[in-house]
């Protein structure tokens, strides 16, 4: 057996990715490195759980966390979010159910490039006065119309004169365009992105994603193939949140421009999109990463359908 200080020396020189092993070498290795190798924490939705037991943990571990999702459903203290906050400098993604007016006294402690997913709280205490001051030039305020829910992420990722785009709402439709100049340009930087109606959500337009962009918690598609969803699901293992659906009518001078002939074609090609995309989301209901799939209406008049599909991160 090795001297202790040996030990420390060795776990002082060795990188964080490499550290794994040591939590099974020994109780004196596992106290070393147990504050550097834990990234992410998702605490199970047991109303058992108590704040004192959540706390505890972040004692132990908080100082390498990246990723923490929190019991559904669940109110803790200012106390808590607080500590969090303050012990986890490396601190990503948090997921609870935190109300806005708690959200908002702590925004002086939060980091401009932690992503924060809000999910099932009242829905009489989501005040939007509440919540405009996280829509800013370096935040972004996204609300979830089919469930009380809401998700904020940021617009830079470090405030600055030159920062990197961090979301991409719309581009123009072109052949090769996601592939070819979107993806390899910004993707390593994207947090948030909506496809082109155009860009079907292919098995290939997946692996794309997933290769181009390891930062992604949130995607729009406005259509969908299963085999794309579980491509996702799979293998990105930051994302968050998936839209399926989108309002893709066409602006005033298109429609004015198209014949009668066209307009019926539009409508065609939309139901079978639909339909589609009902089907691809079905497929993926009872995989272990989702824990919600909600569906609403874009369209009052024609009953387009959306789907927010609610994602564990794996990172």
């Amino acid at each position: 057996m090795l001297p202790n200080e040996l030990l420390m020396r060795i776990i002082q020189l060795t990188s964080s990715q490499d550290l794994t092993p040591y939590l099974f070498v020994c109780k004196y290795t596992f106290q070393l490195v147990r504050h550097r190798v834990y990234k992410k924490v998702i605490f199970p939705d047991d109303e058992q759980l108590t704040e004192k037991d959540i706390k505890l943990f972040f004692i132990h571990y908080a100082p390498s966390i990246e990723t923490i999702k929190l019991p559904q459903s669940q109110v803790f203290s200012n106390d808590l979010y607080q500590y969090i906050l303050i012990h986890c400098p490396q601190l990503e993604f948090l997921q609870s159910s935190i109300y806005p007016k708690q959200l908002n006294s702590l925004k002086y402690l939060m980091r401009p490039s932690t992503c924060f997913m809000v999910t099932e709280i009242p829905l009489e205490l989501i005040r939007h006065e509440a919540l405009d001051a996280f829509h800013s030039s370096v935040q972004t305020t996204t609300y979830f119309p089919c469930c009380p829910s809401f998700f904020i992420f940021p617009s830079e990722l470090v405030p600055e004169k030159n920062s990197p785009l961090t979301q991409i709402s719309h581009y123009f439709h072109h052949p090769g365009a996601l592939s070819n100049a979107i993806l390899p340009t910004f993707g390593s930087d994207l947090i948030a992105l909506t496809l082109n109606p155009y860009d079907v959500l292919t098995a290939s337009v997946a692996r794309l994603i997933v290769a181009k962009c390891p930062r992604l918690r949130y995607l729009v598609v406005p259509s969908v193939k299963a085999e794309g969803l579980w491509m996702l699901l799979r293998w990105c293992h930051t994302l968050a949140a998936i839209v399926v659906g989108d309002d893709i009518s066409m602006t005033q001078d298109e429609e004015d421009e198209e014949d009668e002939d066209e307009e019926e074609h539009d409508q065609t090609r939309r139901l079978f999109i639909e339909i589609e995309n009902q089907r691809s989301v079905e497929t993926i209901q009872n995989h272990k990463r989702v824990w919600c799939v909600h569906s609403s209406f874009l369209n009052t008049v024609e009953k387009r359908t959306s789907w927010h599909i609610g994602i564990i991160p794996r990172l």
